[in-house]
């Protein structure tokens, strides 16, 4: 028991310790030698200042109120465990799903807002209409968009499949936008049952309310992204590994086995990764129980055959679109470079250890502010909490290790993330359960007095900051605003124009930036996307769009060595400049000093008059009976002159634009006569 206890305890310290350097220390920015994450150094500021005020004020407060302040926390602590666990769970959950809400159309107007989330939106259409995948389309140019596939005559993301199956089921019911926080709330009540059972009544209640209060959790919750059903079936998962745990019975032992089974197997739909994470750390601690109790294995089998049913269907659709079980589209789609490891990543770069550790804490950075917004370090309360851990539970080091699994598996995935940590989603309950525990833990560490008393003040005030500050590094307005703000040509509502414009058996033309439409024709050919990125990142736009020609008069038959030629003709041959004026997504370069044929200037002329992301407009497609392109409305990316290699595909169609909005206040007819 001895040897136990100090293999926990020394789990602990090293988790502390790994925390602290990696994420309480500036890793990434000093490794790389570049601001990688640019906000640290105001947010360090911010801590020092703001939060020091915060730790001042606990310490006022304990001072000024002594004994009584012992009293009025005794007395919030019994009214936040008044409420029974069902009435408690249904507070917190309806609160859960309000503020989701609320952050959905607050954010993102109740639309997706990144290329992941539309992607898996077009899916999801797909999948409402009784088909794993659409039929390809003979002009690929005209609907291509980042993260779908059109390969082998057949068209779909390159997500697995669960992700669009939750959105598809929120589709049938008329109210997509709320399928991730209908989760997200569902989420807090596992959070809750699983915390209670391992940790008590008083943590369970305390987690739960940070977690109902985090705006990292809220605005992922508001999102269309596929973390939300991932991070819900990890807690199925964890709440019933808690009964496998306690129950005397072999039935119940079997069925909270086939529960475990579910929320596991489910998240490899989801995200395989975080299911292989998540899979290891239960079915390790399971191991570790049945060396003692034997006599539970029986009901692993249960969780086995439960556990593989949705395994066998992510298999299932994988055949069925990349045409192999193991070969996921995202592979298919991008190249064996997407795959775990130290190698070349799909855009040239090369993951490798030191790659991985600027990575790994860059994700541990961003958790300090984004996971509450407080003016303290998130990570701060987490790792106070793991020194304190004197004596460290099974479920303590249970948390330690989802915690590290995950960190460890996306130390082999080359991609940095673009919302926040959100690698580390999955984690999250060890991370609220270390943080509601640390006012006690470090509490009870101290002497009687005014210390001791100011500890559990901190975290009440650092959520009052956090909710009530309008600006700063670290306020959850200023982060909602963010938000809100961005990217308003996603948040268009797109099916009111169309609705409003009262069209039937019409075909819009939707003109996208240049480098968008060089882009799609490179994909057209066969280029893989990252080195669609590379051609357009070093490249003299002119050139490549020479260099498309070029290979498009070709015989249709001649597709040997296409992709080959494509990249030894866009090779630079003079030094390159950006256009001036463009956004960071549409960037185009241009030779210096070489003079513009005439094709090129039409194309920059083009998009003077204004351009509007393409992605967007894909869900909305419709699709005939036999899983091809059609419907009322059939949207397609305008290429000036080339459209016409449409009209035979689409005959009989009316023929639209659409009109790119010039500010927000533009009101005028978006969808106009071609």
């Amino acid at each position: 028991m001895s040897e136990a206890w100090s293999r926990a305890r020394l789990a602990a310290l090293v988790a502390a310790g790994v925390l602290t350097v990696l994420g309480l220390l500036p890793v990434a920015n000093l490794v790389s030698g570049t601001a990688f994450i640019p906000w640290w150094s105001g947010a360090v500021r911010e801590w020092l200042t703001t939060g020091t005020a915060v730790v001042i004020l606990a310490l006022g407060l304990a001072r000024l109120l002594g004994e009584r302040l012992d009293r009025w926390t005794a007395q919030a602590s019994a009214l936040v465990l008044r409420p029974s666990p069902r009435v408690f769970q249904a507070l917190v959950a309806g609160g859960v799903l309000a503020l989701t809400a609320a952050f959905a159309v607050y954010c993102f107007a109740r639309l997706p807002f990144s290329e992941d989330e539309l992607a898996q939106r077009f899916h999801a259409h797909i999948l409402a209409g009784g088909r794993l995948f659409a039929h390809g389309e003979p002009h690929p140019e005209f609907f291509a968009t980042t993260g779908v596939l059109d390969r082998d005559g057949r068209w779909y993301s390159m997500y697995p499949v669960g992700g669009p199956a939750l959105l598809a089921a929120g589709m049938a019911l008329g109210a997509t936008w709320l399928v991730n926080p209908v989760l997200t709330a569902l989420t807090a009540c596992g959070l809750y049952r699983f915390a209670a059972a391992a940790f008590g009544e008083g943590p369970a209640r305390a987690s739960t309310m940070l977690f109902a209060l985090s705006p990292f959790v809220l605005i992922m919750g508001a999102t269309e992204e596929n973390h939300a059903g991932t991070l819900a079936l990890t807690t199925l998962a964890l709440v019933a590994l808690t009964r496998w745990v306690s129950a005397t019975e072999r039935q119940e032992r079997v069925w909270a086995a086939a529960a475990i089974g579910f929320g596991v197997g489910g998240m490899a739909t989801l995200r395989p990764l975080d299911a292989v994470a998540v899979a290891a750390v239960v079915g390790l601690f399971q191991l570790a129980l049945l060396a003692r109790e034997p006599g539970r294995a029986p009901s692993l089998l249960a969780q086995l055959a439960v556990g593989a049913v949705p395994v066998a269907w992510l298999l299932y659709a994988n055949a069925w679109t990349t045409g192999h079980p193991l070969l996921f589209a995202y592979e298919a789609l991008y190249g064996p470079g997407h795959g775990l490891g130290f190698h070349l990543d799909p855009y040239g770069v090369s993951h490798t250890p030191i790659h991985a550790l600027i990575l790994t804490s860059a994700s541990l950075m961003r958790l300090d502010r984004y996971l509450f917004e407080w003016p303290l370090p998130g990570l701060l309360p987490i790792v106070a909490a793991l020194v304190a851990l004197r004596r460290p539970t099974r479920w303590d080091t249970l948390l330690i290790g989802l915690i590290g699994a995950l960190m460890t598996a996306y130390a082999f995935y080359w991609a940095d993330s673009y919302a926040g940590p959100r690698f580390l989603y999955a984690a999250l309950p060890g991370f609220f359960i270390l943080t509601a525990r640390a006012p006690g833990l470090v509490a009870a560490s101290l002497p009687a007095g005014t210390l001791r008393r100011a500890v559990p003040l901190i975290i009440p005030l650092c959520v009052l900051y956090a909710w009530t500050a309008p600006t700063g590094v670290s306020s959850v307005q200023m982060r909602a605003y963010y938000y809100h703000a961005g990217r308003t040509k996603l948040k268009t509502d797109i099916a009111s124009q169309v609705a409003a414009a009262q069209l039937s058996h019409a075909l819009v033309f939707v003109h996208e930036g240049w480098r968008a439409r060089l882009e799609a024709r490179l994909r057209a050919l066969g280029v893989r996307p990252g080195d669609a990125n590379r051609i357009l990142s070093s490249s003299d736009a002119c050139q490549v769009q020479g260099a498309l020609d070029a290979e498009e008069a070709r015989a249709s038959a001649d597709t040997s060595g296409r992709g080959a030629r494509l990249v030894a003709a866009t090779r630079p041959v003079a030094p390159v400049r950006p256009v001036p004026g463009l956004q960071a997504d549409q960037t185009v370069l241009l030779a210096q000093g070489a003079a513009l044929t005439d094709a090129c200037r039409q194309e920059i002329l083009a998009d003077s008059a204004g351009h509007t992301p393409y992605a967007p407009f894909l869900p909305l497609t419709g699709f005939e009976s036999d899983g091809s392109l059609g419907g009322a409305v059939v949207f397609a990316r305008d290429f000036g002159a080339r459209n016409d290699r449409l009209r035979a595909r689409f005959p009989g169609r009316a023929w639209f634009r659409y009109r790119a909005r010039r500010s927000l206040d533009d009101t005028s007819a978006a969808i106009v006569p071609y």
